[in-house]
């Protein structure tokens, strides 16, 4: 095998997709090959950052004491809520990518979820008995439910995306990292004959004020424009395709205005070829 069969098997071997040869293969290989181990590692970031879907958010002063136990309240007493406890037995199948603990976030970050929704539904109370600060209220609230519709969305992309890494079907695919975005990892992880595919990704920048990240696929009728996403720089990055990837050449991210563009893409963010 040459190198370049090396680095796509990489994103394989982080997802446990290779069969016995592959992986012995690999691994050798990996002994000797700084830039491997390297990609490894950024793939494994890329898993590991998967959990990081909810930003910290502060209370609004002066109400922070009476928030918070509201919420705390809120949350032990709600019927149907409760921690997720650890399982106890980790995932044997999967050494490089603990989807045991991917699992136990994802159920913590579903609490959390709630309690966002929570905390939004006391702030509400709170700026309806204490009209003198109505209007600062009103933009908490107003930044709570944001941050929780942002929260959900992201959470459900991650639970998407686990759900297809782990299936024995799946496929996987690197991609490499424009100037634009140096330091970046990424991969693509879809399931043939379905529109289940996600784009995966680490320290990619935020995008800047009034721009957004762009999804594309390219196929032998031409390159095709997908959604749009904005990205405040906090956790992973995980957006979806929507399409079914099975024919396609190549994929890749784009940086462009809101909106997006439906021509010519703009300057690369991140590439692979499938």
């Amino acid at each position: 095998m040459d190198h370049r069969t090396f680095e796509q098997l990489a994103a394989g071997a982080v997802l446990d997709d290779l069969d016995q040869r592959e992986r012995l293969a690999f691994e050798t290989h990996r002994l000797s090959c700084p830039s491997c181990r390297s990609l490894v590692d950024d793939l494994l970031a890329v898993a590991a950052d998967l959990a990081l879907v909810s930003p910290p958010r502060q209370p609004p002063s002066g109400l922070r004491d009476a928030v918070m136990a509201a919420v705390v309240g809120s949350a032990v007493g709600a019927p149907g809520v409760a921690v997720a406890e650890a399982d106890p037995s980790p995932d044997r199948r999967s050494p490089l990518v603990d989807i045991a603990g991917l699992r136990r976030e994802t159920r913590r970050l579903r609490l959390l979820n709630a309690v966002s929704l929570a905390a939004a539904a006391v702030l509400a109370i709170a700026a309806f008995g204490l009209a003198v600060r109505t209007t600062d209220l009103s933009e908490e609230l107003a930044a709570s439910r944001q941050a929780a519709s942002v929260a959900a969305e992201r959470l459900e992309y991650q639970s998407a995306a686990m759900a297809v890494a782990v299936d024995p079907g799946h496929e996987t695919c690197t991609l490499h990292s424009e100037p634009i975005a140096a330091g970046a990892s990424a991969v693509c992880v879809y399931r043939p004959g379905s529109a289940e595919s996600y784009l995966m990704a680490s320290a990619l920048p935020p995008t800047p004020d009034g721009m957004v990240y762009q999804l594309w696929y390219a196929d032998e009728t031409g390159v095709h424009a997908l959604g749009t996403y904005a990205y405040d720089g906090h956790g992973a990055f995980v957006a979806p395709f929507t399409v079914d990837l099975a024919a396609a050449a190549a994929v890749m991210v784009t940086l462009e205005p809101e909106g997006g563009a439906v021509g010519e893409p703009g300057p690369e963010v991140v590439f692979g070829e499938l």
